[in-house]
């Protein structure tokens, strides 16, 4: 490479290099001023992934409804949350709804206490699910419906719950969390394996048939 070609190309490099950071740090700050007051209703929210999704989103001063079938469990998160204050965003004192995604009664009564909170859900994280371990033969017919309710049939039930309110503010964004045993199978988890892959199947759906104009 020539002197004439280096001095051309290396400012070229450096000014994309530069572009590409300053569009990164417009994302970042634009998904802040999002998450600023946006409405975020987390399940599964006392433990894992749930709780850390918590503190991000109350760091980011969303409005959290945390959901969970352990009502003491959530009040000592609401707890560490509101004494965490490290932010100069303004918080706001979390929600609580206690319900069992195994139960179709529960998810109802949820459903409208969550709208009750705020009025609307900006963002849906489906994060509650559990994991079984056992062989197929020595699984049994009443483990197999339990997580397929807590894993499959719960969180469909709530996102169909909560999205029409999304639709009609054409606003709202839908998160699944599932596991690596929704892709591929794991011995001794043929049960949570079946429930984590029909849940990622109906996200795929759900993203073909929604329009670009609503919730995704």
């Amino acid at each position: 490479m020539d002197f004439l070609t280096s001095t051309a190309i290396l400012p070229l490099l450096f000014g994309c290099v530069g572009v590409f950071s300053l569009l990164k740090l417009l994302q970042r700050m634009r998904m802040r001023a999002y998450l600023q007051n946006a409405v975020v209703v987390i399940t599964g929210a006392t433990s894992g992934l749930g709780r850390e999704c918590a503190k991000v989103f109350y760091a980011a001063g969303a409005k959290l409804v945390l959901c969970g079938r352990n009502r003491e469990a959530l009040e000592e998160l609401t707890k560490e949350l509101t004494a965490s204050q490290v932010t100069k965003v303004e918080m706001h004192k979390p929600y609580m709804v206690t319900f069992d995604l195994a139960d179709p009664g529960a998810i109802v009564a949820a459903t409208a206490e969550i709208l009750r909170c705020f009025g609307y859900v900006d963002v849906l994280i489906n994060n509650a699910g559990v994991s079984y371990r056992g062989a197929i033969t020595d699984t049994t017919m009443d483990v197999d419906k339990t997580v397929m309710e807590i894993n499959y049939f719960g969180p469909v039930a709530l996102t169909k719950a909560l999205l029409p309110s999304m639709i009609k503010r054409q606003r709202g964004h839908i998160v699944a969390i599932s596991s690596i045993q929704g892709k591929i199978s794991i011995p001794f988890r043929s049960a949570s394996h079946t429930a984590f892959n029909q849940h990622v199947g109906i996200c795929s759906w759900h993203l073909q048939m929604l329009d670009s104009a609503t919730p995704s």
